[in-house]
Parts: C-alpha cells; sequence; structure tokens
C-alpha cells in the first residue's frame, strides 16, 4: 500500500515573489537588457537573465554585466551605476507583462484566514508596488524585501521578519513556499516547514531538502492546512 503524505498543520504562510507568486521574467529581462544597452553592451535575452534571478538588485546587475568582462570584473562605481540604471528601467516597467501565476488567486483565497507575508530578495518598493498593481497585497500582513533588512534569502532572518509580521513565534507553525534553492535553505535555517514550487525560474532539481514540492500553487492545501 502506498503511504499517505502527511498534512501539516501551519498557522502561517510565507510566499516569495518572483518565480512563485508573479511571472516577472520578461520585464526583468527587458530592463537589465535596456540598462546594458544603455551602457553599450550586448543583450543577454529572456533565458539567460532569468538564471540570475533571486539573489537581488544588484547580483542580478553584477551578473548581467559579467559576460561583458569575464577576465576584468567591472569597478565598484560602474556597477553602482548601473545598478541605478537597471532600477530607473525596471520602474518603467514593473507590470508590462508581469502577472500572477494562474492558481495564486484561488491558493490564496483558500488560505484567506491564515496570516501571509512575502519574503523577496526584490527591492521592497518593487514589490509592493508589483502586489498592488496585481491587486495582490491585500493578502499579505507583511513584505520582507531585500532591502528591509541587511541580510537577505538564503540567511534565515527575512524569514524570522515574516514571522514576526505573522504573530507566529514558532518556525515550525510556518512554511516558506519558493522556487529557488535560497528559499528552501532560508526556510530550514528559520527553522520553518519548506515547500518548493517547480514552475517558476528553477528546475526542481534544485528543490532538494524541501519538506514538500508541488507543480501548482493549487495543490498547497493538499498537503497544508491552517
Amino acid at each position: 500500500m502506498a503511504e499517505t503524505a502527511p498534512i501539516y498543520r501551519v498557522r502561517a504562510l510565507l510566499f516569495d515573489l518572483d518565480g512563485t507568486l508573479v511571472d516577472s521574467r520578461r520585464d526583468l529581462a527587458a530592463a537589465l537588457d535596456a540598462t546594458l544597452a544603455d551602457f553599450g553592451l550586448p543583450p543577454l535575452g529572456v533565458e539567460a537573465v532569468t538564471r540570475f534571478v533571486g539573489d537581488g538588485a544588484r547580483r542580478l546587475v553584477e551578473r548581467g554585466l559579467a559576460p561583458a568582462r569575464p577576465d576584468a570584473p567591472f569597478s565598484e562605481a560602474f556597477v553602482a551605476e548601473a545598478l541605478e540604471t537597471f532600477k530607473t528601467r525596471y520602474a518603467e516597467r514593473l507590470l508590462a507583462t508581469t502577472r500572477a501565476y494562474p492558481s495564486v488567486g484561488p491558493a490564496l483565497e483558500r488560505f484567506a484566514a491564515t496570516p501571509k507575508a512575502v519574503v523577496t530578495n526584490k527591492p521592497a518598493a518593487f514589490s509592493e508596488a508589483i502586489l498592488r498593481g496585481l491587486g495582490l497585497r491585500s493578502y499579505f500582513v507583511g513584505v520582507i524585501g531585500g532591502d528591509t533588512l541587511p541580510e537577505r534569502k538564503p540567511h534565515p532572518a527575512p524569514v524570522l521578519a515574516g514571522l514576526a509580521a505573522c504573530g507566529v513565534s514558532h518556525p515550525t507553525a510556518a512554511v516558506m513556499i519558493g522556487d529557488s534553492p535560497n528559499d528552501i535553505r532560508a526556510g530550514r535555517a528559520a527553522g520553518t516547514l519548506t515547500c518548493g514550487v517547480t514552475y517558476g525560474f528553477r528546475a526542481a532539481s534544485e528543490l532538494t531538502g524541501a519538506d514538500v514540492v508541488i507543480d501548482d500553487l493549487a495543490r498547497l492545501g493538499e498537503s497544508f492546512q491552517a
């Protein structure tokens, strides 16, 4: 007889943003390619840029610049200037094509009575604007961005801040949900349950160590109950 998958009781849900709640890859790629063009550098395209997403805006820009100077990295001043340019370019097209994944709305409604927070490495202002623009902000008691704290995922601090926003003091009573290894590592470091989603920006093979792995957010309720 096949084993029945466990159902975990949770009092809070923490969500990554890019690749988990929203598909933002085209807007991110367009903004980074526009930034590169501003500095006379060749574009990278959606597929390449998507692989660079997940560690915050500065790392995205650094990774975008790297192919142009593989043997001699750009100066700190140049990277800082490119980062500010990227922020301007991204603000111009923040919601041009970015959309919530199809099952996000129903999943959030299913857990409407459970405190939820967004824990992302994207700058908080961009995260807030996207959530508001897509009509999702009201589902969350807080948004922890990549610049909210000195630390970013995979450090546990942002996850712990998300728990505090939800009013939950015991990490084991919450789950961190995301599409990248950073989400799984951050959740595990903070002591939460972890749920990897395979429809986002990373391959399922990168989600090792997650307590649960799902291919559709609609299946969240199969493993977690409030």
